[in-house]
């Protein structure tokens, strides 16, 4: 079998003395779409921020590509992080510089490129999410979802092998997020990347998840495919999934 590009093992996780979560293990393999969600305050948001090394775990470890990224020295450290790819959920762009600049910034801090090859890049970056057109433009100048898939393209600069994405649909129309989604689902086949993805939209997460992790009070209450959990009698999972209103 594959080996896992990402293994938790008996994370343990807080801030200051409350603990947020409790003996995390989870491995995740090349080319899914893993899916966190949960109520709030289920601590989603610090799952990934241990995932990306954002956070240091106090117990347990984070394994990305078989290396644990808490113990590592700071020119491996980059190493690992020039293999991934992070797409925040307010896009987290600059806007005091052009798109073309905001998407430049991942390659001028990793690579001494000529102007000419970043161009050519940040072109090609552009036209995967549909954008070329908008290389001069500023971010106040366009819309929610054109600045997300802005925000997409400069996550994707340096053709990561990982790709953790933070609410993808947060403040986007159903039609925008929708295309979103698929765009998501067109570069994951494309890039070859592996994804996971932090939402609580449910239209979202039928759409493009393979596997679902459910966290319930800083515990894993379900792991599997998007299958069993539509099917799941575990009554939280259910009522999830079938609440009125999602």
């Amino acid at each position: 079998m594959t080996e896992p590009i990402i293994q938790v093992e008996n994370l343990t996780a807080g801030y200051n003395e409350r603990k947020i979560l409790q003996n995390i293990s989870l491995d995740i393999y090349p080319n899914e779409i893993v899916v966190i969600l949960g109520t709030s305050g289920c601590g989603k948001t610090t799952l990934l921020k241990h995932l990306i090394g954002l956070l240091t775990s106090k117990e347990g470890k984070v394994k990305l590509f078989g290396k644990d990224i808490n113990n590592l020295y700071d020119k491996e450290l980059i190493q690992i992080k020039k293999r991934i790819g992070v797409l925040f959920q307010n896009g987290a762009l600059l806007n005091s510089i052009t798109i073309a600049e905001n998407i430049a910034i991942p390659l001028k801090r990793h690579y001494n490129l000529s102007q000419a090859v970043m161009d050519r890049i940040v072109h090609l970056k552009l036209s995967l999410v549909g954008l070329d057109h908008v290389y001069n433009f500023f971010p106040n100048e366009l819309s929610g979802g054109m600045r997300k898939r802005a925000a997409l393209a400069r996550a994707i600069s340096l053709d990561p092998q990982l790709f953790f994405v933070d609410e993808p649909g947060a403040g986007l129309d159903p039609v925008t997020a929708e295309a979103l989604d698929k765009l998501l689902l067109s570069l994951k086949n494309q890039l070859g990347m592996t994804l996971v993805v932090v939402t609580h939209e449910v239209a979202s997460i039928k759409r493009i998840a393979d596997k679902i992790c459910y966290l319930s009070k800083g515990n894993i209450l379900f792991y599997d495919t998007l299958d069993k959990a539509l099917k799941s009698d575990i009554p939280e999972i259910n009522n999830f999934f079938n609440s009125a209103g999602r």
